[in-house]
This record gives C-alpha cells, sequence and structure tokens, in this order.
C-alpha cells in the first residue's frame, strides 16, 4: 500500500471500533522517528498514523512553517510508498492562527486529517471555529477533529495550566453543530513529561462520552492527547471504553534523546580531542597525533540507532494499542 486518504482513514476507524483496538497517534518533526516507526509498523501489521504539529513545521522549514509541512508531507508520502501497511497523516494541534496551513494542507491534498484546536477559546467560539475547518474540508476527503475539554500541560505552540473534564452533555450539542470525525476529549491526562507521578484517569467519563454520543446517533471516534504518560493497563481500559486515537509525542522525543547521548557518551573519545590536543574543529585536526573517527561520527550512524530504539518503542506501544496484524493489506 501507501499512503492514505481521509475516506480510507475514516474506514481504518470503523474498523477498530468493530475490532475493538486503537491507533498510536505518532508525532514526527524529521526522518529518524519516521524510519522507526514504519519499521516497526510493518513488523507489527498495523496501519500507521503519524502527525505533525505547527511547531515541527517550523522546524522542519527552518523558520517557514509552509515549507517545513511540505517537506514532511512529502517525505512521509514518498517514504510510506510500497510498505505492506497504510500510512496516514495528521495535523496535530493546528489553532485559529494556522488557517493559511489548514488551507493548504486541505488545497494540496497533503494529509489524511487535521486537527484544530480551539478548546482554550469559549464553547461557542470553539464550535464557530471548529465548524469552519469542518465546512472548508468538505468535498476533500480531510477528515477533521476537534477538542473539547482543556489538557494540562504544554504541547508545542499549546499551553494550559489547568485541565478541564470534558462534560458528556456538551460533547453531543459540539459534534452536532461541528460536524467533527473525530473528538479530542479531556478524563485526566497531561500534555508533557508527567514528572514522575502517576497520572489519575476518569476511564468512566470516557465511557459515558461513548455512549451519550452513540445514543445521539453520533459515531465519532474518540482521541486522546497527552499519552505520553499513561500507563499500560490505563491505556487498555482507555480503548476498551470507545477511545481509538492516543497521541504520542514526549514518548518519542524522549527515545530519541536518549538513543542519541548514550551512542556519544560510549563513543566521545572517539569525538572528541584528548585535552592534550589542542582542539582543531576548523582544520579538522592535521599534524595532530589523533584524528576523530569519522565511522563513529558519522550522523548517519547515530540516525540508524535512534531508529532502532525507536523501533523497539512503538512495537511495544502498538500492542498497547491492539493495533497490530490488523493492516488492510496483511
Amino acid at each position: 500500500m501507501a499512503f492514505g486518504d481521509g475516506q480510507a482513514l475514516r474506514d481504518t476507524y470503523r474498523r477498530a471500533e468493530a475490532g475493538g483496538y486503537a491507533f498510536m497517534a505518532n508525532n514526527i518533526a524529521e526522518q529518524n522517528i519516521l524510519m522507526g516507526l514504519l519499521d516497526a509498523y510493518c513488523e507489527g501489521r498495523s496501519d500507521l498514523l503519524v502527525q505533525v504539529s505547527a511547531g515541527a513545521a517550523r522546524f522542519a522549514g527552518g523558520g517557514d512553517k509552509e515549507a517545513g509541512l511540505r517537506s514532511l508531507a512529502g517525505m512521509v508520502h514518498a517514504l510510506s510508498a510500497g510498505r505492506p501497511i497504510t500510512v496516514y497523516l495528521n495535523l496535530d494541534h493546528f489553532t485559529v492562527g494556522e488557517m493559511n496551513l489548514i488551507g493548504t494542507a486541505i488545497s494540496e491534498r497533503l494529509v489524511s486529517s487535521i486537527m484544530i484546536d480551539a478548546s482554550l477559546e469559549s464553547f461557542d467560539e470553539n464550535v464557530r471555529i471548529s465548524r469552519s475547518v469542518v465546512e472548508q474540508a468538505k468535498g476533500s476527503g480531510i477528515l477533521i477533529e476537534a477538542e473539547l475539554g482543556k489538557i494540562k500541560g504544554v504541547e508545542d505552540e499549546i499551553s494550559s495550566d489547568d485541565a478541564f473534564y470534558t462534560d458528556p452533555d456538551e460533547a453531543v450539542e459540539f459534534v452536532r453543530a461541528t460536524g467533527a470525525d473525530l473528538l479530542a476529549i479531556s478524563i485526566g491526562t497531561e500534555h508533557g513529561v508527567s514528572k514522575g507521578k502517576d497520572i489519575e484517569l476518569r476511564i468512566d467519563l470516557a465511557a459515558e462520552i461513548r455512549d451519550r454520543l452513540r445514543e445521539a446517533g453520533l459515531e465519532v471516534p474518540l482521541v486522546l492527547h497527552g499519552s505520553s504518560g499513561v500507563l499500560p493497563d490505563q491505556i487498555r481500559d482507555a480503548v476498551r471504553q470507545g477511545i481509538r486515537k492516543l497521541n504520542k509525542d514526549t514518548h518519542y522525543q524522549y527515545v530519541y534523546g536518549r538513543a542519541a547521548a548514550e551512542y556519544y557518551m560510549e563513543r566521545a573519545a572517539e569525538i572528541i580531542p584528548p585535552s592534550d590536543v589542542e582542539d582543531d574543529v576548523v582544520n579538522l585536526f592535521p599534524g595532530r597525533g589523533w584524528s576523530p573517527n569519522k565511522k563513529v561520527f558519522d550522523p548517519r550512524v547515530v540516525g540508524r540507532a535512534i531508529q532502532d530504539e525507536i523501533k523497539v518503542i512503538a512495537l511495544a506501544l502498538l500492542e498497547q494499542a491492539g493495533s497490530g496484524g490488523h493492516a488492510i493489506q496483511g
């Protein structure tokens, strides 16, 4: 298979609902995490959902979000070609300030889905903004995810000092008013690192929101943001209660940083000159009696180490979500 559009993604969510499993939605900002994810999901025979935030687009574009978005989307499209799984791309936590990027993503069909985040606004303003994106995407086949309730912490360019649980009655009203295809809810997760404390989740609230939506005839997959600090049993419980998409960003950032740190710490003597050798980086140490080891400092080598560690963690996480073995092509 290859890259999947929004209609294929809608069918994938329906299959997940029928099968009682979910998908990890995995954020990327460059190639190494994506390559590790692709290797893991091909081995695990799970379709793959990757995400790009506005901050990731800015990073990839050297400050130009639109260039970065096109670059990352092009990479996802190209590297998914010929894989035995379907790969989907979601825009994560895009706000009213990125409406021009949302327009580009829709008009150029760069993505499978878009998450519009107006959760910090009033209920009515959240409805207005979210509905406007749903209207803009009509006819494109791109799915729209909206968020109701505030999740504590910092995620890329979104910050909230407080958490507010999603109200089940408001959830029904919100989905009806916006026409959103997916609903991100707040049940106690936090963006970022949980600083060593256990996260207490209102799993019962997820089940109540799911049931209220079903009673209203609204078959809308539920999304859990801030899941990097959530324990495996909590993830499985959330999936059993109707969560079909769980976002992972901070977790992969840590795995990336740790893999790079361990690699370089173990090989520092082959990269950094000893104290009795003049530090002549400009000329690359000619005639110093010491030289760095190219087989060690070549960035492709540490890149492969990072990809290997991402693969290990991604395989464990897709097992928690239950998507392994369910690839459409499998």
